[in-house]
């Protein structure tokens, strides 16, 4: 990717770690789970902390961390939704993750995904594909309208074999004032909807 001057956000190399530490608590106990899908991670939250859809202080909340606590719209908004939950009890339910588990930069700047040149593309699906057949997911959530056409094509393309559930907003957007409490509201039911889990 050198030649077309895009780089992998450095993070990702520096927060192996913390990433296994957070599976190792959250994940490693088999369970039939929901799975959010976004895109790929951004600079400021899960491309700082290398996990999706969470920031330090999620981190700091969720496993007693001791990090500068830096927040993110997106992912300050998830933990709004993990938090109505016992900890581990959202995350034995469902599981998050991206199209692309690495966050890209083009000359210092984020670039998402689906700007890659496609054989790059291609790469990172096939691994995300290897994910959702060890996370056999009841359902996959999408939380943007790319990543749903992009989950239609896996799955009309017998890629993905796995039901595509009705999408959310993006966590981005529902972060807002005006969003927020309707958003919570759907991303609610849909946790009730999929794996029975009550608030």
């Amino acid at each position: 990717m050198e030649r077309e001057r895009i780089s992998i956000m450095p993070q990702f190399a520096e927060r192996v770690e913390l990433a296994r530490a957070y599976y190792d608590k959250f994940y490693s106990k088999t369970s039939n789970r929901l799975v959010f899908c976004g895109i790929n991670p951004r600079q400021s939250g899960s491309g700082k902390t290398g996990l999706p859809f969470i920031d330090f202080n999620g981190i700091n909340q969720l496993m007693s961390g001791k990090y500068k606590d830096v927040q993110e719209r997106s992912a300050q908004f998830m933990l709004s939704i993990i938090n109505k939950y016992e900890i581990g009890e959202f995350q034995n339910a469902v599981y998050m993750t991206n199209l692309s588990w690495y966050g890209f930069r083009r000359d210092g700047k984020n670039m998402n995904y689906y700007n890659l040149p496609r054989a790059i593309r291609d790469l990172f699906i096939e691994s995300f594909i290897e994910e959702m057949k060890i996370v056999q997911p009841t359902a996959i959530v999408p939380l943007s309208g790319e990543v749903e056409r992009k989950l239609k094509k896996l799955a009309a393309d017998d890629q993905l074999d796995f039901p595509i559930a009705e999408r959310l907003p993006h966590p981005f957007n529902c972060s807002f004032p005006t969003n927020v409490e309707k958003a919570r509201e759907r991303y609610h039911k849909c946790i009730e909807q999929h794996t029975g889990l009550q608030i």
